[in-house]
C-alpha cells in the first residue's frame, strides 16, 4: 500500500508550522551547513530544523571566502578577486539545498534580472535638502543617503556575498560628507528574503578600508528596509519613545538613493559597536552579545548547564573573544534560575541591571513586539559593563504594534501562528532542557494566549501585564516579577509608557510629522495607499481603524484596563537637589521630593557611586529636617555625605499604600539623575 503524502503524515502543528519554517530552510540552505546540534531542514526548534533542536543556530553563521581569493593579502577583495570569489561561490557555496542562480533558494528573483521591478526615480545630491548641521539620528528631519557601487552589477555582487565575510567598496555620501572604500553588504533574514528587486537591507562599514573614517561620528551603519512595515517608521517609532526612559539604538528615518536610483525610505539604526557604548554609557569597554533569532527560548537567558559551549549557539560574542565574559554568562543563566525567591535581590543585582531589565521587559511589552523577547526570547542584545553586570537591550524592531493581523495574514508573516503553548514538535517534544511547556504548563493555549491565539512557536506578544511571568524560558519575566518591588516597578514603568511617551495625544503629533516628512518620498514611489492607511483618520479627526494611532490606542486601552495596573497611584513631583561642601573637603548632597496623589507608605533614595554597579536605597523622611515645611506636608528629604570627585546616580521612588509606586526621573535606574562633586580644589559642579 504506498504510503501517503508526506505533508499529510504531519503533525497538525507542524504543517501549521511550516508556514514559518519552509522561507527560513530556504535561506539556511544558502549558508555553511555547520550544525552540531541536528541535521539541516525541519522545523522551528525541533530536530532538522537549522541549528538543530534548539532553533535557527546556523543563520548567523558566514561563508568564510576572504582569506582564499584575498592574493594581494590586503584584507579586501578588488574588483578581480571579488569576480573569482563568485564564480567559486556559484558552483561550491556550502548549502542545504538547492541554490538558485543569483541568491539563496527561496528567492524569488535572479540577480540582475529587475525586469520586473519598476526603475525609481533618479536623485542627486542636487535634488535634495541638506542636514549637516544637525545630529545623525535627529527625528525632525529625513535625510537622503548616496550609496555609489563602481558597478551597475552591485545588486548580483552583493547578493552574491551575501553571508560571507566579503563586503563590496561603495561611495557613501550624506549631506556634503563623502566617504570612499565604503564596506557594504546585505543584511537580514526575513527582511532579505521577502524583499523584492533592489530594495534590501545595507549593512555598512564606514572605516573598514580607511581607518579613522566615520560619517557623522558613525563607524558603522545598518539600512534597514522596513521590511512589511507600510507606514516605515515602526523602527523609528520604537527608538523614540525607548530612548525617553533607556538607552536603546537610535533610528533615523532616511532615502536611500542606489547609483542615482531612489530606493524609497530606509531606518537607518545605530549599530551595537562601541560607538554606541560611548553614546549611552560613556565606555567603550565590556562585552558584547547578540542574541540571533531562535525559537527555542534557550537565547532568553535559560540556563543550560555549567558549560559555556552549550550557550555559543544561541549567543554570539560580538566583542573580542573573551572566556570571562562567557563565563558570566553561564553565571547570570545560573543565577536566574537557581536563586531562592527570598535571595533574588539580594543576588540578582550583582548580576543583571535589574531597573535596566525591568524597563526592557515594559518596552517589549508595550509595544507589543511580534520579534523579541517576549515572543521569541531572542533576537535583542546583551551588553556586560565594566563592573561586571549584564544589560538587555533590543534590537530589530520592525514587528510592533501588528494588531491581531500583522503583514501576510492573522499573527505575522505566514497566516496563523500556534496557540501558545505549543511546543515545535508536540507540547512534550522539542521545548529546551528545564523549559517544561509554556505557561506554566499549559500546552493548549494557556494565559496570554490572546484572542486568536496569537504566539510564534517560542511564546507570542504578551496581552496582560503580567503575562509570561510562568513560563519557564522568559527567566527576566518570571523570576524578576517573583519579587514584589520589582514587579510594583516593571508596572509602574508599563504605566508610564502608557499614559506618557505612548499616550495618544502625545505621540499622535509625533506620528503625523513623520507622516509630513514622508509623504514627498513616498509618492515617488511605491505602497502609497498603505502608508497612508497608516496614518488615516475619520472625518472627525479619529484614528481610522487599523492605523498605527489606533493600534497604540488599542494597546493602551487593553494593558491599562488590566487589574494589575488598578488602583491608587502615587505622583512623585520632581526631585530638587543641592549639593554643597560639607567643610572638611567632601560635599554634601541633598534630596527633596514631594509625594502626593495616594496614601504614601515609604520614600526612598536610590543611589550608588560610579558609572557602573547596583543601587543601594535610603529612606526618605517627611519630618521637615530636610525640608521649609512641617511632619507630613508629603515633602520627603534624605542627605548623603560624598567624597570629592565622586560620581553619584541616583533617583527617588514613592510607594503607595497599594504597593504601586512612581519614579522619577521617569527612567528611574535606567537613566537617572548624575551629580558630581567636585574635585580638590576644582570649582564645585552643581548638581542636575
Amino acid at each position: 500500500m504506498s504510503q501517503p503524502p508526506a505533508a499529510s503524515r504531519l503533525s497538525p502543528l507542524r504543517r501549521a508550522l511550516n508556514h514559518l519554517a519552509a522561507p527560513l530552510a530556504a535561506l539556511a540552505a544558502a549558508l555553511p551547513a555547520q550544525d552540531p546540534f541536528g541535521p539541516p531542514g525541519g522545523f522551528p526548534g525541533g530536530p532538522g530544523f537549522p541549528g538543530g533542536p534548539g532553533g535557527m543556530g546556523g543563520m548567523g553563521e558566514r561563508t568564510k571566502v576572504l582569506a582564499q581569493f584575498d592574493a594581494d593579502q590586503s584584507g579586501q577583495l578588488d574588483a578581480d578577486e571579488r569576480k573569482a570569489a563568485r564564480a567559486w561561490l556559484a558552483d561550491n557555496r556550502p548549502q542545504r539545498g538547492r541554490m538558485g542562480r543569483g541568491g539563496p533558494p527561496g528567492m524569488e528573483f535572479e540577480a540582475g534580472d529587475n525586469t520586473a521591478e519598476r526603475p525609481g526615480a533618479r536623485v542627486g545630491p542636487k535634488d535634495v535638502t541638506g542636514y549637516p548641521d544637525r545630529g545623525l539620528f535627529d527625528v525632525d528631519v529625513v535625510r537622503t543617503i548616496f550609496l555609489d557601487f563602481d558597478s551597475d552589477d552591485w545588486l548580483a555582487e552583493l547578493t552574491a556575498f551575501y553571508h560571507t565575510d566579503v563586503t563590496v567598496p561603495a561611495r557613501v555620501t550624506l549631506d556634503g560628507t563623502t566617504c570612499e572604500q565604503v564596506g557594504a553588504a546585505f543584511r537580514g533574514n526575513t527582511s532579505f528574503m521577502m524583499a523584492r528587486g533592489k530594495r534590501r537591507s545595507f549593512d555598512l562599514t564606514i572605516d573598514e578600508r580607511i581607518a579613522k573614517q566615520n560619517l557623522f561620528g558613525v563607524r558603522n551603519l545598518d539600512l534597514l528596509n522596513c521590511n512589511s512595515d507600510p507606514s516605515f517608521v515602526r523602527e523609528a517609532l520604537h527608538a523614540f519613545v525607548a530612548n525617553q526612559y533607556f538607552p536603546a539604538p537610535r533610528v533615523a528615518l532616511m532615502r536611500v538613493v542606489v547609483n542615482g536610483e531612489d530606493l524609497g525610505v530606509y531606518a537607518a539604526v545605530q549599530q551595537f559597536d562601541k560607538d554606541y557604548l560611548e553614546d549611552h554609557y560613556g565606555t567603550k569597554k565590556g562585552a558584547r552579545f547578540k542574541v540571533p533569532p531562535d525559537f527555542s527560548g534557550r537565547g532568553g537567558l535559560m540556563w543550560l548547564g555549567d558549560d559555556a559551549a552549550a550557550y555559543q549557539r544561541s549567543y554570539q560574542l560580538k566583542s573580542d573573544a573573551d572566556a570571562d565574559a562567557w563565563q558570566a554568562l553561564v553565571d547570570v543563566c545560573a543565577v536566574l534560575e537557581n536563586t531562592p525567591p527570598d535571595r533574588l535581590q539580594a543576588i540578582v543585582p550583582q548580576h543583571l541591571d535589574v531597573e535596566a531589565t525591568l524597563w526592557f521587559l515594559a518596552l517589549d511589552n508595550a509595544l507589543a513586539d511580534d520579534d523579541g523577547y517576549a515572543s521569541r526570547g531572542s533576537d535583542y542584545l546583551l551588553w556586560r559593563d565594566p563592573s561586571g553586570r549584564f544589560h538587555p537591550i533590543p534590537r530589530d524592531n520592525n514587528e510592533i504594534l501588528l494588531g491581531e493581523r500583522g503583514p501576510g495574514g492573522p499573527g505575522g508573516p505566514g497566516g496563523r501562528r500556534p496557540r501558545g503553548g505549543e511546543l515545535p514538535g508536540g507540547a512534550d517534544g522539542a521545548g529546551p532542557p528545564n523549559a517544561g511547556p509554556p505557561n506554566g504548563g499549559d500546552a493548549n493555549g494557556g494565559p496570554g494566549a490572546g484572542p486568536g491565539g496569537r504566539r510564534g512557536p517560542g511564546g507570542g506578544v504578551a496581552n496582560s501585564p503580567l503575562d509570561l511571568a510562568s513560563r519557564r524560558d522568559r527567566p527576566l519575566v518570571r523570576r524578576l516579577l517573583e519579587v514584589p518591588a520589582w514587579r510594583q516597578r516593571y508596572l509602574a514603568n508599563l504605566r508610564e509608557l502608557l499614559t506618557g511617551a505612548l499616550a495618544p495625544a502625545t505621540i499622535g503629533p509625533r506620528l503625523q510629522t513623520w507622516r509630513q516628512l514622508l509623504q514627498p518620498i513616498v509618492d515617488a514611489g511605491a505602497n502609497r495607499t498603505a502608508f497612508a492607511r497608516s496614518f488615516a483618520s475619520t472625518a472627525d479627526g479619529q484614528p481610522a481603524s487599523g492605523s498605527l494611532l489606533s493600534l497604540i490606542a488599542q494597546r493602551g486601552k487593553l494593558l491599562l484596563g488590566d487589574q494589575s495596573l488598578q488602583g491608587e497611584w502615587p505622583v512623585l513631583d520632581e526631585p530638587e537637589a543641592q549639593l554643597r561642601a560639607d567643610g572638611n573637603g567632601g560635599s554634601v548632597l541633598t534630596v527633596r521630593a514631594k509625594a502626593h496623589g495616594a496614601r504614601i507608605a515609604a520614600v526612598h533614595l536610590h543611589h550608588a557611586e560610579g558609572k557602573f554597579g547596583a543601587f543601594a536605597a535610603l529612606p526618605m523622611q517627611d519630618d521637615g529636617k530636610h525640608g521649609d515645611g512641617g511632619a507630613g506636608d508629603g515633602v520627603y528629604g534624605a542627605a548623603l555625605p560624598l567624597a570629592a570627585g565622586t560620581t553619584l546616580r541616583y533617583w527617588v521612588e514613592a510607594t503607595a499604600a497599594t504597593g504601586h509606586v512612581d519614579c522619577q526621573p521617569a527612567g528611574n535606574g535606567a537613566l537617572p539623575a548624575v551629580v558630581k562633586t567636585p574635585k580638590p580644589d576644582a570649582g564645585a559642579e552643581q548638581a542636575r
